[in-house]
């Protein structure tokens, strides 16, 4: 997998002819051969060491090894040096990568010798699995459960994080803009925009807030109407494909605002090259690392799950990613500057438009199709 590349077409044909919302990615899952977040490591600095109590419910780890199948880039390199070694060192199981794949893990997940132990996975792409019947194996027992998770799915989703969609802007802007509408308006605010083309999710949501649907009145989604709407801007667009393209959009005075992940833009801000709003962003408030149904290493998956689990990790991984806990207790764990970078904050998630993960799903499937037809015309 090329970490700085998001390109879901091949798969996406499969998918669709392969049975609609089962196989249809969300966000995380269209961010497939990129490193998904746009996260950037700039996060407070110092070393990090696992809890002391962090193997406390753990059996004996038999399996030597892990495979995890993620999206690579900086995330990951993160991940290993601040979690994943260190995991090894304790529980004897080496953590292994694997590229990114959405219709392998498709067929991996109830195969009878799977080749992956576990993905990376967006909230309402596992939620399609299990409505669909293809549910991963439920964590075990002694696993820790994230309390920020729907509860319906919380036997099968933990470690993982909160990420959101935000309007961001360049440093040449003299007033900045503050919602969607903000972003379509071309008079007021002249220049491009720059725009995401492979990656579907939030863009209808960010459309329909654009043409004055209220943040808390998306679901189930308007796509004529969206589609509509992103008819009157599509001339004034730059599409990229990778978040990193998508930011030297902004850094080069290409495009005077941006679409795109919150990760992405703090490390803009932090750089003094932009800004950006959590106003009406389009937060995927949970995700999970599900288990294949009959895992090789389940021992060890299931106990670097409990890891991304605790609350200490939790906390560290939204200090240097920018990834928001899916654990409550992780928030008191952090300062008020770092919650103010958190898309899951109480704050902000105030001010998001907080994705329905079981609406999204069930709608997935027409996203896919309805988006990357409106790209390719």
């Amino acid at each position: 997998m090329n970490p700085n590349r998001i390109n879901r077409r091949n798969f996406l044909k499969l998918a669709l002819a392969g049975g609609g919302a089962l196989a249809a990615p969300g966000f995380l899952s269209a961010c497939a051969a990129a490193d998904t977040t746009g996260t950037s490591s700039s996060g407070s600095s110092g070393t990090f060491t696992l809890p002391s109590d962090i193997n406390a419910k753990w059996p004996e780890i038999k399996s030597r090894e892990v495979v995890l199948a993620g999206f690579g880039g900086e995330t990951y390199e993160v991940r290993h040096r601040l979690i994943f070694d260190q995991f090894t060192k304790i529980s004897g199981a080496k953590v292994v990568d694997a590229p990114w794949d959405y219709g392998k893990f498709l067929n991996m997940v109830d195969s009878p010798s799977p080749d992956w132990d576990m993905i990376d996975f967006d909230g309402y792409s596992l939620v399609g699995l299990i409505q669909s019947g293809k549910a991963p194996a439920k964590l075990a027992d002694w696993v820790r459960r994230c309390d920020l998770v729907d509860e319906a799915y919380r036997d099968y989703a933990a470690g993982s994080y909160a990420y959101s969609v935000v309007l961001g802007w360049s440093s040449s802007l003299k007033e900045p803009p503050r919602t969607w509408a903000d972003f379509f308006d071309t008079k007021k605010f002249p220049g491009k925009r720059a725009f995401p083309k492979s990656i579907y999710a939030g863009t209808v949501e960010i459309a329909l807030m654009a043409d004055g649907v209220d943040k808390d009145d998306l679901y189930p989604l308007d796509f004529d109407r969206a589609f509509r709407k992103l008819d009157q801007i599509k001339g004034d667009l730059i599409f990229y494909d990778s978040y990193a393209q998508g930011q030297q959009f902004v850094v080069q005075g290409s495009a005077t605002m941006i679409a795109t992940a919150n990760s992405r833009m703090i490390q803009l801000k932090n750089e003094g090259r932009g800004d950006f709003t959590y106003e009406q962003a389009v937060l995927y408030p949970w995700g999970g690392f599900p288990i294949t149904r009959n895992s090789k290493h389940a021992d060890a998956a299931n106990a670097l799950i409990d890891t991304l689990a605790h609350p200490a990790v939790q906390a560290e991984v939204a200090r240097k990613l920018y990834l928001g806990p899916t654990v409550s207790e992780a928030f008191d764990l952090l300062t008020p500057e770092e919650l103010a970078l958190q898309p899951n904050s109480e704050a902000n998630r105030a001010k998001a438009a907080v994705v329905n993960t079981e609406v999204a799903a069930s709608q997935d499937a027409e996203y896919v199709e309805r988006f990357f037809a409106w790209v390719g015309q």
